[in-house]
């Protein structure tokens, strides 16, 4: 049986099933060469349930500020565990900006 490309493979899970099998996201950007490896349950709160290729286009590299990201799923080995850096969502800052228009008094 041929083995399924690892993006068309990527396809198929969503943010949680991600989660619940233990996989990491991890995002590389191919100017800068900067990797940050995220949990898909931070990434699930801050984006919603989505598909992981979908991802790449709510990002930008914070080195180069460029969108050219490359995603890989990562089931992380006994051995990364507590060496392995992971980028946490500390909490997400709404900004209220009001919009005015001028009417009469009536």
């Amino acid at each position: 049986m041929p083995e399924i490309h690892p993006f068309k493979r990527s396809r198929v899970w969503t943010l949680r099933e991600a989660a619940d099998h233990g996989q990491i996201i991890v995002i590389t950007c191919d100017l800068c060469r900067i990797t940050h490896n995220y949990l898909p349950a931070d990434l699930d709160i801050l984006c919603g349930d989505q598909r992981p290729d979908r991802l790449l286009c709510r990002f930008r590299c914070e080195g180069c500020g460029k969108t050219s990201l490359r995603m890989t799923l990562h089931v992380p080995h006994g051995s990364e565990f507590g060496v392995l850096k992971i980028r946490r969502l500390k909490h997400v800052r709404t900004i209220k900006v009001p919009i005015w228009s001028d009417d009469l008094l009536t």
